[in-house]
């Protein structure tokens, strides 16, 4: 049976459900009896039936590690399970999970992997980043970041495999979406009892949904509207979908203004200019006057974006400017110019010569984080993934005779140059959840492109 069948053919078979349940029970028993965290049998029986779903349904397994993966971003970091003297954050677990799937996935699917186009780049940065392993001042975290990219290249795989239709797309849209439902409330929330993110420069708490910042919550929320965009111009032919599709946009972008982060504002504005460059030209003068009138009567707003053209010492965007400089000149200091320290060693660098004083390590800009970890070989790693990867969507966007892969290809290639820009200013290589949804937008642009070209040469 071909394993992207629907997968509701597979699930009429009652001994698939009891014996999940009757496995999970035993299990649940096991852990009362012998003291276990309860924790476990839900991770065992999570990653059984995450198993059965990698051969029967890999759509519906992609779907629910999206689902899962966006409402315990946070807090799985706290999360841990301990057995046998050996402790893992459900972070951790759900990454080596992750990774053991995709092996497997991989094996399975083997000819399949050889015609990804999406193999070469993932072998460009991973090869790199091994080769940092053999020299790197924190081995530990070039492996961990070795482990969270391939996972990233499994969630594009798995959607490479699993799209065959413009209808298995929609469905990994659907997900993608029904993702957002917990964050986006518990966002609201926050919102609402002022129990956000305290910033000096801002009136209001900032709101970080089930994130771990502002930022990252602000980026998926903009990769969410991306989609629903998408998802608008492709799907919604219908007025109560348009309406619903438009009423969940108009949701994402108010929730996203309350997260007050600029980085992310900038990135849905210079998205919807493209959008109207392309297609809407009549909505450039509204696109041009929305802004104005948001600096105009908020006085939260206003403060952020004068902030922004009159930093102070203390303000975010000096302090970003100052990290910059010291890792750069650090670098050089140390002779690291060619090769760097090692993938994924910013922050340790950044903690050897700063200390915890002055706060976050993070780089919040990938070209001087692939410098400062490899050197001028890391910066044209960088620049040649990003390269390979609008390759790709310029090869679709003009080989498809498909208006609807076209727009889906045009689209893409907006998001990527719109976290392009944002890499400049905030961590986007290291931003997992937006990570997540690239990938899965590639993997299925690429799937969507593969099975055209099939049915034009048939």
């Amino acid at each position: 049976m071909p394993l992207n069948t629907t997968p509701t053919l597979h699930w009429k078979n009652p001994l698939i459900w009891i014996g999940t349940a009757g496995t999970f029970c035993c299990l649940l028993l096991l852990s009362l009896v012998l003291g276990i965290s309860l924790l476990f049998p839900l991770v065992v029986a999570f990653g059984a039936f995450s198993l059965i779903l990698l051969f029967r349904a890999p759509l519906l397994l992609l779907s629910l590690l999206f689902i899962v993966r966006m409402s315990l971003d946070y807090s799985s970091q706290y999360i841990s399970l301990s057995l046998w003297n050996i402790t893992l954050s459900l972070s951790q677990l759900l990454g080596l999970g992750i990774a053991f799937l995709g092996i497997i996935f991989i094996v399975v699917h083997f000819q399949k992997l050889l015609r990804f186009p999406l193999l070469v780049p993932f072998l460009i940065v991973t090869l790199w980043g091994l080769f940092t392993l053999t020299y790197s001042i924190s081995p530990s975290a070039t492996t961990y970041e070795l482990l969270r990219f391939f996972n990233l290249f499994v969630i594009g795989f798995l959607a490479f495999v699993s799209v065959t239709r413009y209808r298995d797309f929609r469905t990994l849209l659907h997900a993608i979406f029904l993702s957002s439902i917990l964050p986006v409330l518990l966002g609201l929330y926050q919102f609402i009892f002022h129990i956000g993110l305290n910033d000096e420069n801002v009136s209001i708490p900032r709101i970080f949904g089930t994130f771990s910042h502002p930022n990252v919550y602000s980026l998926f929320l903009f990769a969410l509207i991306a989609l629903g965009i998408l998802y608008f111009l492709i799907y919604a032919k219908t007025r109560e979908s348009r309406l619903m599709i438009m009423s969940y946009l108009a949701l994402l972008a108010v929730t996203l203004l309350l997260t007050y982060a600029r980085i992310a504002w900038i990135a849905l504005f210079v998205f919807l200019f493209l959008l109207s460059l392309w297609r809407f030209r009549p909505l450039l003068i509204p696109l041009m006057l929305f802004p104005i009138i948001l600096v105009t009567f908020s006085a939260s707003i206003q403060d952020r974006v004068n902030e922004a053209f009159h930093p102070t010492p203390d303000s975010s965007i000096t302090w970003r400017q100052n990290l910059w400089h010291d890792m750069v000149l650090k670098t050089d200091f140390e002779n690291r110019e060619l090769f760097g320290s090692g993938m994924d060693t910013f922050r340790i660098s950044s903690e050897q010569l700063r200390g915890l004083r002055f706060g976050s390590n993070d780089p919040h800009n990938d070209f001087v984080k692939f410098y400062v970890e490899g050197g001028v070989v890391g910066v044209a790693v960088l620049v040649l993934y990003i390269g390979l990867l609008l390759s790709f969507i310029i090869r679709i966007y003009y080989k498809t005779p498909s208006h609807s892969l076209s727009t889906l290809a045009t689209l893409s290639g907006f998001v990527i140059l719109t976290l392009l820009l944002a890499s400049l200013s905030d961590n986007i290589f290291k931003n997992t959840p937006v990570q997540w949804i690239l990938w899965t937008l590639l993997g299925g642009l690429l799937a969507l492109y593969r099975e055209s070209r099939q049915k034009s040469l048939d």
